[in-house]
C-alpha cells in the first residue's frame, strides 16, 4: 500500500530539506497549513510579518546578507498585490527570492480575492512558476528556486488552494533545489585583447562589483592590482571589500571622495570585475569617458549591462586574473607606476564634518553621523532606507565587509528599509543591525514592522531622521521658490511610539543628548529607535 501525504506537507518537507534558513510571511487560508507543517513537523523558522510587502522585503534582506535565496509566503489576492513593490525592488536589485503565494481555486470566478496573479507578478519583472499538478509540486518548487538563483531575481511559486490538500506519495525523492555552477575560463582571444589594453595603460584602476565580493575574488583582484601597480575601488554594493588595502579609492561613482575623484579622472583604464558599470558607478558616464574598459563577468548577460566595455571577459574572477597575469609576465610588461603618484592611505576618507552651530545649537545631521558612527557597534550590519538622509549615511557609516551592507533604494521607494533590516538580522544574528530611515519612510513601511522586530527580539538600532516632511519634495519645492508646506507633516514624536510598540525610543535634539544615546545603545535589550530632531532647511539633499 502506498503511503500518501498532502501537497502542503510535501512542500513543507522539501523546504526543510533545502535548509532555507527562515521563512518570512503572513498567514492566510491558502498557506497557513504549509507554514504550520514547516514549523511544527520540521522545526522550521517562521518570521511572521505585519504585512505581506514586509514579508517579501524581509526575504530580500535575508538574501542580501546571507548570499542565499530568500523565502517568503503569502496567501492569494490582496496578499499578492501587497507584495508587488517588494518584487519590483528585488528585480531591480538583482536579489534571488522565492515568493510562495496561494491562489484561488481554478474556475472560482465568484471568489472575492480572485485576480490575475500571474499578470501582476510578471509586470514587476519577477519570474513566475505554477504548481501544475500534485505529483509535480516539489519539482515545480525546485524549478522556482533554481530560477531565482540563476536569474538573480524574485520568482513567485503560485499554489492554488485546492491543490494543497491533494494526496501525493510520501516517499518522493529529495528536492533538487540547486545546481553546481561550472567554472568558466575566458576565451584566449578575449584575454589577448584585454591584455593588450592593460599593457598600454599608464594609470589603470581595478574595480570590484557585487558579483566579485567573495574571498577568492578579493585575493585575485589584489594580486592583479599589485602586479600592474593599480589602485583599487569598489561599487557601492561591494563597499568595504578593500577597506584594509593600500591605495584604496573606496567607492567609485557618485559617492566617491574628492581624492578618489581626482585619481579616477586621471586614470586611463578601468578593469571592472563583477560590476555592472551603471550610471551611478560611472557618474553618468563622466568617470569612463576617454578610458579603455575591460569588464569581467560570470556570464555573458553581465557584459555591457551598463556602460559597454572595450573588451568583455566571460569567466570567473580568479580564472581571468590568472590568465591576465600569466600573459603579462610572459610578455614582460612592466607595472604602470600609477600607485607611486598616489598616497597609500586616506584616499577613501570623506572630509571631516564641520557643524554649522555649536554644541548647544540646532542639530546638524552631517555633523551627527560621525558622532553616531563612533558610538554605534562596529560589528554592525548597515541598512539604508531611501531618502535624502541616505547619501550621507552611506558615506559616514561603514561596515566591515560588503555582505554587511543592504541598500533598499533600487526601485526608488522609501519605506522598504525596516523589513529588510529584520531579514538581515535573521541572516546575521550575531551582529546588531543599524538602519537609517526618514520619518516618511518609517510611517510608510516601518511602523508596523518595528513591532515585528520587537516580537522576534531583533537586535535592531533605528536611526530615524525626523525633519517632519518628505525631504526630497520639500527641497525641490523650496529650491524653486515655491511653498513647500504640502510636503510637511505634523508627526508625533516617534520615540514614545517605539516605547508603545514594545521597543525603546530616545529623542536627540542636540549633540548634548548623545550621552543618553550611548547609554541606550550599551544597555539595549530590545529594538532601539534613536529619533534625530532635524531642521528641514538644513538637511543636505545629496
Amino acid at each position: 500500500m502506498v503511503t500518501t501525504i498532502k501537497v502542503y506537507e510535501a512542500l513543507a518537507r522539501a523546504l526543510a530539506q533545502a535548509e532555507v534558513g527562515a521563512l518570512f510571511g503572513v498567514t492566510g487560508d491558502a498557506n497557513v497549513y504549509l507554514i504550520d507543517c514547516f514549523v511544527r513537523a520540521h522545526a522550521g523558522s517562521f518570521v511572521a510579518a505585519a504585512n505581506e510587502n514586509g514579508a517579501a522585503l524581509m526575504a530580500l534582506g535575508y538574501a542580501s546578507v546571507s548570499g542565499k535565496v530568500g523565502f517568503a509566503t503569502v496567501t492569494h489576492g490582496p496578499a499578492v498585490t501587497n507584495t508587488l513593490t517588494a518584487l519590483a525592488e528585488g528585480v531591480k536589485a538583482g536579489t534571488p527570492m522565492v515568493l510562495i503565494c496561494g491562489d484561488t481555486i481554478y474556475g472560482d470566478r465568484q471568489n472575492l480575492q480572485n485576480i490575475a496573479q500571474r499578470d501582476l507578478i510578471v509586470a514587476t519583472g519577477a519570474g513566475f512558476e505554477q504548481l501544475h499538478r500534485p505529483e509535480t509540486a516539489v519539482d515545480d518548487l525546485a524549478r522556482a528556486i533554481r530560477r531565482a538563483q540563476a536569474e538573480r531575481r524574485p520568482v513567485a511559486f503560485n499554489c492554488p488552494a485546492d491543490l494543497m490538500w491533494r494526496p501525493v506519495e510520501a516517499d518522493l525523492p529529495p528536492m533538487l533545489a540547486s545546481m553546481a555552477k561550472p567554472v568558466v575560463v575566458p576565451s584566449v582571444e578575449d584575454l589577448e585583447n584585454a591584455v593588450g589594453i592593460i599593457a598600454t595603460a599608464r594609470r589603470p584602476i581595478v574595480l570590484a562589483g557585487r558579483d566579485a565580493i567573495d574571498d577568492a575574488s578579493r585575493v585575485a583582484m589584489l594580486r592583479l592590482a599589485e602586479r600592474i601597480d593599480a589602485p583599487v575601488a569598489t561599487t557601492l554594493r561591494a563597499r568595504s571589500l578593500f577597506r584594509d588595502a593600500d591605495h584604496n579609492l573606496g567607492i567609485m561613482g557618485t559617492l566617491s571622495t574628492p581624492k578618489a575623484v581626482d585619481a579616477i579622472m586621471a586614470s586611463d583604464c578601468i578593469l571592472a570585475f563583477g560590476a555592472g558599470l551603471n550610471f551611478h558607478t560611472t557618474s553618468d558616464g563622466g568617470f569612463v569617458k576617454g578610458k579603455r574598459i575591460v569588464q569581467v563577468a560570470a556570464d555573458a548577460a553581465g557584459i555591457g549591462r551598463g556602460h559597454a566595455p572595450d573588451v568583455g571577459l566571460v569567466g570567473s574572477v580568479a580564472e581571468a586574473v590568472d590568465g591576465i597575469i600569466r600573459w603579462l609576465d610572459e610578455a614582460e610588461i612592466a607595472p604602470s607606476g600609477f600607485r607611486g603618484e598616489l598616497p597609500a592611505t586616506g584616499l577613501a576618507a570623506y572630509p571631516p564634518t564641520t557643524p554649522a552651530e555649536g554644541e548647544g545649537g540646532p542639530l546638524d545631521y552631517v555633523d551627527m553621523l560621525p558622532r553616531l558612527d563612533a558610538i554605534l557597534p562596529a560589528d554592525r550590519v548597515l541598512v539604508t532606507d531611501a531618502g535624502r538622509h541616505m547619501i550621507r549615511a552611506m558615506q559616514y557609516l561603514d561596515v566591515e565587509s560588503p555582505r554587511l551592507y543592504v541598500q533598499t533604494a533600487s526601485f526608488g521607494s522609501i519605506g522598504l528599509g525596516l523589513p529588510q533590516a529584520i531579514g538581515a538580522a535573521v541572516a546575521e544574528p550575531r551582529r546588531p543591525v543599524v538602519l537609517t530611515i526618514g520619518d516618511g519612510g518609517f510611517m510608510l513601511g516601518g511602523l508596523g514592522e518595528f513591532n515585528t522586530a520587537v516580537r522576534h527580539r531583533t537586535d535592531l538600532i533605528v536611526i530615524l531622521c525626523n525633519d517632519n516632511c518628505y525631504g526630497a519634495e520639500y527641497a525641490q519645492l523650496r529650491d524653486k521658490q515655491m511653498d513647500p508646506s504640502i510636503s510637511r507633516f505634523d508627526w508625533p514624536d516617534f520615540a514614545p511610539i517605539a516605547d508603545a510598540l514594545g521597543g525603546q525610543g530616545v529623542i536627540v535634539r542636540s549633540a548634548a543628548d548623545l550621552d543618553t544615546v550611548r547609554e541606550a545603545i550599551e544597555h539595549r535589550d530590545r529594538p532601539l529607535l534613536i529619533e534625530l530632531k532635524l531642521d528641514a532647511d538644513r538637511m543636505p539633499f545629496w
